[in-house]
């Protein structure tokens, strides 16, 4: 059974039992309506960028390369898929919305191999792991090109399969406050090591984690001295299990460091770099004035979050100092501000803040507090 549904200002016609069930595995043409936000944000990134020639890899039911069709009008769009159902259904869904997109029924890596420089937006949004699909996708979009891309495996990134990790991100992982943006960084590490390889650099232009996935956009730039000063920008999380104290170094290699008379444990490689181009966040914020309260928000936040690596979890450090009575995050926002000291809420947990206000700093902030 099919039906309609309508996202965005886009109509779509998805199988019944794809939209009530979220599982690859039961649905014959794959749909998610919980990632909406992630279209959104795509679709309000695809406007902030000019002469965009976008390719929706994996595109299952197309309704993200759709809604950059109608909905971000970019000069070309490409939709992809391996499945003939969905190829099927691709077509019938640009047909139900006059929409003229090239489609293709292909595997995805043979696909990029034979583009070579088509495209200057290469979107991949798989069911699990990006991997598979990250070397082609930097060795084939245009010089300066975009590739956008999502991460659903949270668990290995985020330290819950520290093996997984390691076989597939060739990275040390983090469980604890930390792990959603040590595994958002981890994937960007290991994309610029990827991106490296292939004499180009990466610029995150907008990265969030949010949910059960992790969502990068990323210009990608082509000479070895780019790659060079690139991935200049990875290094290691250093972090104390029981102060809960952190610090993080650019190097190409971790050391042992000690915190509690303990050893710190180690996460990465990882990029220590920028996760966004404010500028360009700015201009995204502003093309969103359409999209969903939950895109705004997100980019709201992202606007004027600071570029600190990492963050504090106010209610975990609270939990081990056992202060009851927290302040509310403004409040500790504040006071560091009065310090002289850098502060903001972050996207990625709405308990924590990014400082380069000392932990102990804002240990006496919490102690202080009435």
């Amino acid at each position: 059974m099919q039906k309609i549904i309508t996202e965005g200002s886009t109509l779509l016609k998805i199988y019944e039992k794809s939209f009530e069930n979220v599982s690859k595995k039961t649905a014959s043409v794959f749909f998610n309506p919980v990632m909406k936000l992630n279209r959104d944000i795509t679709v309000a990134v695809v406007r902030s960028l000019e002469d965009v020639r976008f390719l929706d890899l994996l595109a299952a039911t197309g309704v993200k390369g759709l809604r950059v069709a109608r909905e971000a009008r970019a000069e070309e769009v490409a939709l992809n898929d391996i499945n003939s159902e969905a190829v099927k259904l691709i077509k019938e869904n640009a047909e139900l919305n006059t929409l003229d997109v090239e489609v293709y029924n292909s595997e995805a890596n043979l696909l990029l191999n034979e583009i070579k420089d088509r495209f200057n937006f290469i979107d991949i949004d798989p069911f699990g792991t990006p991997v598979p699909f990250i070397d082609n996708a930097i060795r084939r979009v245009s010089n300066k090109g975009v590739v956008g891309i999502t991460a659903t495996d949270t668990a290995p990134l985020c330290g819950v399969y520290p093996k997984v990790t390691i076989r597939r991100y060739l990275a040390m992982s983090l469980r604890g406050e930390l792990c959603k943006e040590t595994g958002l960084r981890i994937l960007l590490g290991y994309i610029a090591r990827t991106a490296a390889k292939y004499d180009r650099a990466i610029s995150p232009l907008l990265c969030h984690s949010t949910g059960h996935y992790f969502r990068c956009f990323l210009k990608v730039v082509r000479g070895a001295k780019k790659a060079d000063i690139s991935i200049k920008n990875l290094g290691y999380l250093y972090f104390c299990t029981k102060c809960r104290n952190f610090e993080v170094e650019k190097s190409m290699f971790p050391v042992k460091r000690e915190c509690c008379s303990r050893e710190m444990s180690i996460a990465g490689p990882l990029w220590l770099g920028k996760l966004k181009e404010q500028d360009f966040v700015e201009i995204a914020l502003r093309n969103s004035h359409d999209l969903s309260s939950e895109a705004k928000k997100l980019l709201e936040i992202i606007v004027q979050e600071e570029e600190i690596p990492f963050y504090y979890d106010i209610h975990s450090l609270g939990s081990i100092m056992n202060i009851g009575n927290l302040p509310k995050i403004d409040y500790i926002i504040e006071q560091a501000k009065k310090k002289g000291y850098h502060a903001t809420r972050t996207h990625i947990l709405p308990t924590a803040i990014k400082t380069d206000l000392p932990e102990k700093e804002i240990s006496d902030i919490l102690r202080s507090y009435r």
